[in-house]
């Protein structure tokens, strides 16, 4: 598990106990069937698949955020029938998507789109303390981040500045059961430093899930 601690412009992500566990299944023969590896319910490195005579199927890479990068399939005479990268056809989806959203543009420069709830022009008064599910991804589709994967949802007080500043503004237009977007220009974002994962004066893009708002 990971805690999401963003200090003014820079994102810390602390580790806490990890939990890995290994899972090996055999065949009535002995052979193995399947071996793979979790830590904190994700599925991370590589997940492999045996056919019952002991030739590989399948093989399935995850990174450390539990994403699917590879996927190799073999026949049962060892010929290689298909290799890809899931995660880089969810990313061109994610572009496509994000180039097609009607954004509205808020106060400060911060833009939003709502899937789900009325679309507001003005932050909503009160209420400030709020339970989201979120995901971060550059503008290109490539994800930093995502509370819907971990199923870790996080807490936040928009009266206390710990999140990005644009992130944050743009929560202050959604109301409790909103789903939809936040699109956040680099200076409310990381600005011209950028981060380890995040490019110089990358505008970023949150997709939102408002599970709670209340006093």
């Amino acid at each position: 598990m990971r805690i999401l601690l963003i200090v003014g412009l820079s994102l810390i992500l602390l580790p806490t106990t990890a939990h890995a566990q290994k899972a090996v299944e055999r065949y009535e023969n002995g052979e193995k069937k399947y071996q793979g590896r979790t830590k904190d319910g994700l599925k991370v490195g590589t997940h492999t698949y045996w056919f019952a005579d002991g030739g590989k199927k399948r093989e399935e890479k995850y990174d450390a955020q539990g994403k699917l990068i590879l996927i190799r399939e073999w026949n049962e005479d060892g010929e290689l029938l298909s290799k890809e990268n899931p995660e880089k056809v969810n990313e061109l989806l994610r572009t496509q998507q994000f180039n097609q959203v009607q954004w509205t543009e808020v106060k400060g420069g911060v833009s939003i789109n709502k899937v789900k709830g009325e679309l507001v022009v003005e932050p909503i008064p009160g209420m400030n303390n709020m339970i989201v599910h979120y995901a971060s991804y550059l503008a290109d589709g490539t994800e930093l981040d995502s509370s819907f994967r971990t199923k870790l949802p996080i807490s936040i007080d928009l009266n206390i500045k710990k999140l990005i500043d644009g992130f944050q503004m743009g929560l202050s237009y959604f109301h409790q059961g909103d789903s939809g977007f936040i699109k956040v220009p680099a200076h409310l974002a990381y600005g011209v430093d950028g981060t380890t994962n995040v490019p110089p004066n990358s505008t970023l893009i949150f997709q939102v899930l408002v599970l709670k708002r209340g006093e």
